[in-house]
């Protein structure tokens, strides 16, 4: 039994009115249904509401020394936990200390290079990031990549699937995302966008299981939020004045770190949507990445990828229109999730690369 103590945010960017964070719906509730793991919650957002940053960094110290885990696992946002914390657990107590980064892609220059070495392990997603970080002298770092919790994604009842999805898109509306989705509307190709920004607006997990499970494709786009001409102004500001813990202030003397940054925000990436389409026995069709898919999937055999606006228009007529063909392709993307891509599997290879298993 190996026994975690998940640290990180319980509300979506600390904030109670916009529900649980992906932290804690993903990783948290993963953790806790695992047969041989012991998992508790320490939610630093609500903590700190409470009681102060301060005081809640003092409260997690006391907490990892009373209950004494094998592992603190981080999902840090910012610098919501003090970096004096993490190096008193890391180096005073018996537990072990891991985080996971999550955007590595651009990121390192001006934050994870500054939080990884405080840790016992950490995790990337960014498949060039170990020569980065060992650039930094930094070699304390695992690849990992996202996945799907299978207690949160999975197939839905066929017998209740209406009938009447086509090509789907769950997700906000930004950057070329509307785009592609008006270029297949002139195309005559039957699309609907779900989410903020878009006319049919949000929707809930379960009805975003249904239209994962009962769409006859569901897209993924890899361009990140930053990918456009308003989003690159505001990156460009960036380079100048920084925001931590809510404060504004100038960081213009790292300008070079800030511009391998918001150079790597241009990156497409793969994205947990990628996973959790599958996993509910969904057909994906997802846009190149600048990461390879092939160590994830097959694509034409698992998932299908598009290059650009004609090539996705292109598709999407063809798959619309050969069922046995797209639907042999989710089902062996889906057998592909749930043999190698839950996040069941990445917590298992990274307890063993931590020795705890």
């Amino acid at each position: 039994m190996i026994k975690v103590l998940f640290a990180a945010l319980k509300y979506d960017y600390g904030s109670p009115e916009k529900g649980l964070s992906v932290e804690h719906t993903n990783f948290y509730d993963c953790l806790r249904q695992m047969s041989d793991v012991q998992a508790e919650f320490f939610g630093v957002d609500e903590e700190t509401m409470a009681v102060g940053r301060d005081a809640m960094n003092q409260k997690l110290i006391r907490t990892v020394e009373e209950t004494k885990p094998d592992l603190l696992f981080c999902y840090l946002l910012t610098e919501e936990i003090k970096k004096e914390t993490i190096k008193y657990i890391t180096t005073k107590t018996k537990t072990k200390t891991f985080n996971w980064f999550a955007d590595d892609h651009w990121r390192i220059p001006v934050f994870s290079r500054y939080w990884a070495p405080l840790f016992t392990m950490v995790s990337t997603t960014d498949p060039l990031a170990l020569g980065v970080y060992k650039s930094y002298g930094i070699t304390n770092v695992i690849k990992s990549q996202w996945g799907a919790n299978p207690f949160l994604y999975f197939t839905q009842d066929q017998a209740k699937n209406p009938g009447n999805l086509d090509v789907t898109f769950v997700g906000k509306k930004y950057g070329k995302r509307g785009g592609y989705i008006e270029a297949l509307e002139r195309a005559n190709v039957p699309a609907k966008a779900f989410g903020g920004g878009w006319p049919a607006g949000r929707v809930d997990h379960q009805k975003m299981l249904e239209i994962f499970s009962y769409s006859k494709i569901n897209l993924n786009f890899s361009e990140t939020y930053f990918y456009g001409a308003k989003e690159k102004f505001k990156l460009f500001a960036k380079l100048f004045v920084g925001k931590e813990l809510g404060r504004y202030k100038f960081i213009g003397h790292h300008f070079f770190d800030n511009l391998k940054a918001m150079r790597g925000t241009q990156k497409k990436c793969i994205k947990g949507r990628v996973f959790e389409v599958p996993a509910c026995g969904g057909f994906l069709m997802t846009g190149e990445s600048d990461d390879d898919i092939t160590p994830y999937y097959t694509p034409g055999k698992e998932i299908v990828v598009f290059k650009n606006t004609g090539d996705l228009i292109e598709k999407c007529k063809y798959y619309l229109s050969h069922n046995e063909e797209r639907q042999a392709i989710a089902k062996a993307g889906y057998d592909r999730t749930m043999k190698e891509h839950t996040y069941l599997k990445r917590f298992e290879e990274i307890f063993k690369a931590m020795g705890l298993r």
